[in-house]
C-alpha cells in the first residue's frame, strides 16, 4: 500500500506543479541555456532534462533516474540501499546541474553540487569497501541477503526509487523556483544556511566512515579480533556516520525550503503538496536511520555488553547526538 500511495502523491504533485506555474508571482522562468549540438546527443539530453525537471514531470523523472541506478539490485539485492543509493543522488544532482538555466543561481548550484557530491562520495566509499578494502569480504556479507528472486525485486526497486526522488525533492523544487526572484535576504539566508548544514553533514559522515574503516582495517591487518571503534567522532556519537547522513538531508531540506514557503503567488494547495513530498522524504530517512541505529545498538549490546569498557563508552556517549 505504501508504494502505491507514494506513486499517487508523486503523480498528483506533478500535476500540481504544472498547473501552479501560471499562478506564480515570480517573473517568468528564465529560458533554458542555449543548447548546442554535441557529439553523441548530449545537447538533446540536456534539453530533455531541462524540460522534464522544470515542469510537472520533475518527480517522475527523478524516480526514473533513481530506478535506472537501482538496477544494480539485480546483481545483489542489498545494492538498492547502498551503491544504488549513492548513484541515484549523483544522477539526480548531476541532472539538476545540467538542466539549470543560465545564468545559474549560485544557491541552486551549491545545492545540486552537494547532492551530487554526496552521492559520488557514498558510491565511491561503498564500492571501495565492497571490492577493494583489504581483508573485507563484501560478497560473503551481501550474498546471504539475496532472498528475493531477481525478477521479483522490481517492486522493491521502483518503490525505493520513488523514495529517493522524494528525498531529493527539495532540490527539484529549488530548481523550479530558482532564482528566487524578489526573495528577501532572510529567505536566501535560509537556503544558504541549509547548504552549509548539508556540507557539514557530508564532511562529518565522510570522516566518520573513514575513521571506522581504517580502524577495522588495522585490526584485520594485525590479526586481532574485531572490536568496537570508540575513537574519533565516535567518541561522542556511537553512530556518527548515521548522524552525518541525517544532518546532510536536513540541510538539503532547508536549502529547498524557500521554494515551498517563500514562492510568492504559489497556490496554497501546491505548496502543501510540495511540503508533503519533501517531508515524506525527510521523515523516511529519519525513520530508516533511527531504526538502523536501534538495530545496531541491540547487536552491540549483545556482543559487547559484558565488557566494562563498553559500559563506560555507553555512559559517556549518545547513540546519535554528540555528547561532550
Amino acid at each position: 500500500m505504501l508504494p502505491r500511495s507514494l506513486l499517487l502523491l508523486s503523480l498528483a504533485s506533478a500535476d500540481a506543479f504544472a498547473a501552479a506555474r501560471p499562478h506564480l508571482g515570480l517573473p517568468p522562468r528564465p529560458a533554458a541555456r542555449p543548447v548546442h549540438v554535441l557529439r553523441g546527443g548530449g545537447g538533446a539530453l540536456q534539453a530533455s532534462l531541462a524540460g522534464a525537471l522544470a515542469g510537472g514531470m520533475a518527480l517522475p523523472t527523478a524516480t526514473g533516474i533513481a530506478a535506472a541506478c537501482g538496477t544494480l539490485c539485480y546483481i545483489r539485492q542489498a545494492y538498492i540501499f547502498s551503491l544504488s543509493y549513492g548513484l541515484s543522488m549523483l544522477g539526480i544532482g548531476g541532472a539538476v546541474l545540467l538542466a539549470a538555466p543560465a545564468p545559474r543561481s549560485p544557491l541552486l548550484a551549491a545545492h545540486a553540487g552537494l547532492v551530487a557530491a554526496y552521492g559520488a562520495r557514498l558510491f565511491a566509499f561503498l564500492l571501495w569497501r565492497q571490492k577493494f578494502q583489504p581483508a573485507y569480504d563484501g560478497e560473503a556479507r551481501l550474498k546471504p541477503l539475496d532472498k528475493t528472486p531477481r525478477l521479483q525485486r522490481t517492486p522493491i526497486l521502483l518503490s525505493t526509487a520513488l523514495f529517493y526522488s522524494l528525498l531529493a525533492s527539495p532540490l527539484l523544487f529549488h530548481l523550479q523556483a530558482a532564482p528566487l526572484a524578489g526573495a528577501s535576504a532572510a529567505v536566501a539566508g535560509v537556503s544558504a544556511a541549509g547548504a552549509a548544514v548539508a556540507a557539514a553533514g557530508l564532511v562529518y559522515e565522510a570522516v566518520a566512515d573513514q575513521q571506522k574503516s581504517r580502524f577495522k582495517m588495522a585490526l584485520r591487518a594485525g590479526g586481532a579480533k574485531d572490536r568496537l571503534y570508540m575513537g574519533g567522532l565516535y567518541a561522542q556519537s556511537r553512530h556518527a556516520n548515521y548522524l552525518g547522513e541525517l544532518v546532510f538531508w536536513t540541510g538539503s531540506f532547508l536549502a529547498g525550503a524557500p521554494s515551498i514557503a517563500a514562492a510568492a503567488g504559489l497556490p496554497l494547495w501546491a505548496r502543501a503538496l510540495r511540503l508533503v513530498a519533501a517531508s515524506l522524504g525527510l521523515a523516511g530517512i529519519f525513520f530508516i536511520m533511527t531504526s538502523a541505529t536501534k538495530r545496531l545498538e541491540g547487536k552491540q549490546r549483545e556482543k559487547y555488553g559484558a565488557e566494562a569498557e563498553y559500559a563506560e563508552y555507553r555512559a559517556s556517549t549518545n547513540a546519535l547526538l554528540p555528547k561532550f
